[in-house]
């Protein structure tokens, strides 16, 4: 799961090596003579400054009086591996993001403190998806990182496609058929056979791994050993191949021009999340983002539906941190008690963001206001966000699973187009772990 390519492409161009920005948060109070706190905030983009600047900082002035803010601003790519050297290296850091890819290298980490450390507790943390708190936790179940939006993954279909030629127009309906792997594969079948293979299943198969990343978190190794069974890795590698057969696959690279063209024509189906189809209630463009971005043809825009994936997936959201050498531990409880354990705030910044917050109790609030979006011509998103949010379960990720994850998803090309055998292919991926993971002692 990966935040929102366009901002990340923004960011890189704004943050060339490191930029950093001060801010005197509400000025220096006058009547203290006592220098102002520099507090540290590191990111990979100018989202969360936002935030800080429009909510918190307005909400929070006498904690921010004598307080300034320093921005510390690093491209994405490198971005973790950058943090982690900061950290290490004792650099002062006091907050910092994450993303869910991330978050195992982050709740592994030593120099990052737990949250009850940080002065945090428990039950404040109570209304927190519990995918959400799994993520920002280590192996031991110990939670460093506390997420403030979260993005559990959905699928949107369009409506035109499935009623011409699967003869479906209701969203229960679609939902069924995509709720298991067997009947996913069916509609894919269906799809082409009734469209003479116009039409296509999915933009490309990497967006169906994200599935296969979620759904295998914390069960590729055991007690250091990579302990799937061959079973486990075919029935992934099958999907796959059994999706290629039926030429269910567009070709297109998810956020390339080619994926844009390809959500007004010719793919029925796409891995999303909110932060991809966020919209407000009046459409205004100011809150429009990527699949809204669909309406500069108006082919598709207000022509789709959403519906859960056979298996759920995560793809995004934001963890706050807090380095264990941070001085100003004080204020970063504050900071992320109010994104991420605050109803009030977060409710704030869901409605005013249409974002989807890490809070359950306002996330089915909002569920319940039935608050339309147009790019799914009006029909509320929130409560299946909510849905899939809930029906999120795994384990808690290694700092492999990606990894691995990827090495066998090399696999799925010249299996999927019968170049070699299945028992090539898995053969060839437990084979390439021990060759990039050496310290993984299942020798094949």
């Amino acid at each position: 799961m990966k935040r929102n390519r366009f901002i990340r492409v923004v960011s890189m161009l704004i943050a060339v090596g490191v930029t950093v920005v001060h801010l005197a948060a509400c000025g220096k109070d006058k009547t203290n003579d006592s220098p102002p706190v520099t507090f540290r905030i590191m990111s990979w983009n100018e989202d969360f400054r936002n935030l800080m600047e429009n909510y918190f900082i307005p909400r929070h002035s006498e904690l921010m009086r004598n307080v300034r803010l320093e921005w510390v601003t690093d491209e994405i790519n490198g971005y973790r591996s950058g943090v982690q050297r900061r950290l290490a290296d004792g650099e002062q850091i006091d907050l910092f993001l994450g993303d869910s890819e991330m978050a195992p290298y982050f709740a592994a980490d030593n120099n990052v403190a737990t949250l009850a450390q940080v002065g945090i507790n428990d039950s404040e943390l109570s209304a927190q998806y519990r995918f959400a708190r799994i993520l920002g936790s280590d192996r031991d179940g110990v939670q460093k990182g506390s997420a403030f939006d979260i993005e559990p993954g959905i699928l949107l279909y369009r409506t035109d496609y499935a009623e011409q030629y699967l003869g479906i127009t209701h969203q229960e309906e679609m939902q069924e058929k995509l709720s298991s792997w067997d009947s996913f594969v069916s509609v894919a079948r269906a799809l082409s056979e009734n469209s003479g293979g116009k039409v296509r299943m999915l933009p490309n198969s990497a967006e169906l791994w994200k599935s296969v990343e979620c759904a295998m978190y914390g069960l590729w190794l055991s007690e250091g050993q990579l302990s799937v069974s061959d079973e486990t890795i075919g029935h992934w590698l099958d999907i796959v191949k059994e999706l290629e057969s039926l030429n269910a696959f567009a070709g297109v690279k998810t956020l390339d021009d080619d994926w844009y063209s390809s959500i007004d024509s010719g793919v029925f189906c796409f891995y999303a999340a909110p932060w991809l189809c966020k919209s407000s209630p009046a459409g205004q463009a100011d809150i429009t983002t990527v699949f809204s971005s669909a309406r500069r043809s108006g082919a598709s825009f207000g022509k789709f539906k959403t519906s859960l994936a056979p298996n759920g997936f995560v793809y995004g959201g934001r963890w706050l941190y807090c380095p264990k050498k941070s001085a100003n531990m004080d204020i970063a409880a504050e900071i992320i008690r109010a994104f991420t354990c605050d109803s009030g705030f977060m409710k704030l910044i869901a409605l005013a963001e249409m974002q989807y917050v890490n809070n359950s109790d306002v996330c089915s609030e909002l569920a319940g206001m039935k608050i339309p979006n147009p790019l799914f011509d009006g029909l509320d998103a929130f409560s299946v966000y909510n849905a899939a949010a809930r029906g999120l379960e795994f384990s808690s990720p290694t700092v492999y699973d990606a990894s691995i994850s990827r090495l066998l998803y090399d696999q799925t090309k010249k299996y999927g187009n019968g170049e070699i055998r299945l028992s090539e292919a898995i053969n060839h991926f437990r084979l390439n772990v021990w060759k990039k993971h050496e310290e993984i002692t299942s020798e094949p």
